[in-house]
């Protein structure tokens, strides 16, 4: 098979599985490992793929964001698996922060502790908050049509008043090499200052989002740790030991 052809069987084969071992390469391609081994590197730089130990997973970069109820749509189950986690955290008295997303939006269903205070930046969280009885707040403002979120300067200085618990954030992408990232620069840094306004960080972040890098960073603030929350299939992917080296991750059965 010549190396052109070859470079596009692996890529189609990412695309299908995301994530593919240097076994399972050399059986479905019927090259050597030496082979698999030179064009994964080739690969990597030209920026279509990324090593990981034991394999290679597909790289992609995006500035595309889906619409609030199309992200609603996907992945249900593994959304809610890691919504009780997160609910499970919040205790009575807690103050804390909601990120505006999918993921965070179905957390507030399964919050149990009483008297707690919310903040949000999400549209949407406002009236299940409000229907728990929890005592909310709506940061102001720019809304943003598809994720109906509050984003720009007013929003970061309304956040940067409050010391907060907990918080919870919401994700586009996780990847070894890029870290957190989102399609909007406006909600990284409405992200950044939550976080850095909070005493504990949760990442909600289901399996779909791994490998996935998008337009603008997350930068997790100095002297604080992130807790990525996800799901047991999440924790099935066959590089999450190299995640759990850059990340701190509980999910499933871990």
């Amino acid at each position: 098979m010549i190396t052109e052809k070859r470079f596009e069987v692996i890529i189609n084969l990412l695309k299908e599985k995301e994530f593919l071992t240097l076994q399972e390469l050399i059986k479905m391609t019927g090259c050597s490992a030496s082979t698999i081994r030179r064009d994964l590197s080739k690969l990597q730089q030209q920026g279509k793929l990324q090593r990981v130990h034991g394999g290679a997973t597909l790289k992609t970069t995006s500035l595309n964001e889906p619409k609030l109820s199309e992200k609603q749509g996907r992945n249900t189950q593994e959304k809610r698996e890691i919504a009780k986690i997160a609910a499970a955290k919040v205790e009575d008295n807690d103050c804390i922060y909601i990120d505006a997303g999918s993921s965070t939006y179905e957390m507030v269903e399964y919050i149990t502790a009483d008297n707690i205070f919310v903040v949000t930046n999400g549209l949407t969280h406002v009236e299940p908050l409000l229907k728990k009885g929890f005592k909310t707040i709506i940061v102001g403002g720019d809304v943003k049509a598809n994720t109906l979120a509050s984003v720009g300067p007013k929003a970061i200085e309304t956040i940067k008043r409050y010391h907060f618990d907990k918080v919870f954030i919401g994700m586009n992408g996780v990847d070894l090499e890029k870290g957190l990232t989102t399609p909007d620069e406006q909600e990284a840094y409405v992200k950044e200052t939550a976080m850095k306004s909070g005493a504990q960080i949760y990442v909600l972040i289901d399996s779909s989002k791994f490998a996935h890098t998008y337009f603008a960073d997350v930068q997790i603030p100095q002297n604080k740790h992130a807790l990525l929350l996800t799901s047991e299939k999440a924790l099935q992917r066959q590089d999450i030991k190299a995640y759990r080296n850059r990340f701190v991750i509980e999910g499933g059965q871990s």
